[in-house]
């Protein structure tokens, strides 16, 4: 449910933006390496990714502790997500990424000060 959703039956705004998603987020993933991939900033929690050959998005390094952040690749291309710089996902050695291909999903949380786990779709 998104957050606006739940403000508008009179939940309060901060529980609300805590529990509720907010909106979608269109993003263009970017670069070749963690350093020049396409950094999300924290509210954007669902990511519809557009990649073109290696190119990806970088998780915030703001997020806090079991936020889940969902990326969506749409696009024609095989794109990738990087932790936050010196950040681990699932236990990979730091600042390595997934492959997310056409039409998948994943799912990411930060559980540490670097460590992040993160789930693909089948």
């Amino acid at each position: 449910m998104l957050a606006k959703d739940m403000m508008g039956v009179g939940m309060p705004a901060e529980f609300a933006i805590r529990e509720g998603f907010p909106g979608t987020s269109a993003v263009t993933a970017a670069g070749s390496s963690t350093t020049d991939a396409t950094v999300l900033v924290k509210e954007q929690r669902v990511v519809i990714m557009t990649a073109t050959g290696a190119d990806g998005i970088r998780l915030p390094s703001t997020a806090e502790l079991m936020v889940p952040y969902i990326v969506v690749n749409t696009s024609g291309s095989t794109g990738k997500v990087y932790p936050p710089t010196s950040g681990t996902l699932n236990g990979a050695a730091a600042d390595a990424a997934i492959s997310v291909a056409t039409l998948k999903a994943i799912t990411c949380m930060r559980y540490s000060s670097t460590g992040w786990v993160a789930n693909l779709s089948a």
